[in-house]
């Protein structure tokens, strides 16, 4: 039974364990390369998606996880948030079948980004939202940054409808805090150890 934790206690422990992972020299054993051969491994099985869905993913910045690299070697069709006024998103189409086809510049809180003029995607129930995430609840549901971005994305068309995925590594699962109405839960999370599967 997880011990019980406020959000920001969640947030605070998760920003710590995720410097440490991504602080650490790599090897093949560390926590960043066991679960970059997890996404691997779990894109792979995905094979049969990939040519009819569209990843909505996020580029990396600080202590994230980069989930470009699988998603672009594996050969993968990827858009991108633009953050728009009032903490909305909108994607656009970064790489298709794994090639660049857009290129990014420095946008909001230092994020690498769409330009504002970039052709924006009209996203399909069957594409894939990979929602960038500190840590989990036993329920599967996520606790991001704070700033509600993709919880808002949930009251959107047809955003709540895609299967939503995250990576964390085993030790942010689980987490004690109490998910509230807005909170957005995922499907699948994959960690290094397994592949956490939700309603």
């Amino acid at each position: 039974m997880p011990i019980p934790e406020s959000k920001s206690e969640v947030r605070a422990r998760a920003r710590q364990t995720w410097a440490q992972i991504m602080q650490e020299p790599r090897t093949p054993d560390t926590v960043e390369a066991t679960l970059d051969q997890a996404f691997r491994s779990f894109l792979q099985s995905q094979q049969h998606r990939k040519n009819d869905a569209i990843c909505l993913a996020f580029h990396a910045m600080g202590a994230e996880f980069n989930v470009l690299k699988p998603l672009k070697e594996e050969g993968w069709s990827v858009a991108l948030p633009l953050v728009l006024p009032g903490f909305r998103l909108s994607f656009h189409l970064y790489l298709k079948a794994g090639k660049e086809v857009l290129s990014l510049e420095k946008g909001a809180f230092g994020i690498m980004e769409p330009g504002a003029g970039s052709p924006i995607l009209e996203p399909r129930k069957d594409d894939i939202l990979l929602v960038p995430t500190l840590a989990a609840n036993a329920r599967g549901f996520r606790l991001g940054k704070g700033g509600g971005f993709y919880d808002r994305l949930m009251d959107i068309n047809p955003f709540h409808q895609m299967e939503k995925w995250a990576i964390l590594p085993e030790n942010l699962m689980e987490a004690g805090f109490v998910e509230e109405p807005h909170d957005l839960r995922l499907n699948k999370i994959i960690t290094e150890e397994r592949i956490a599967t939700y309603p």
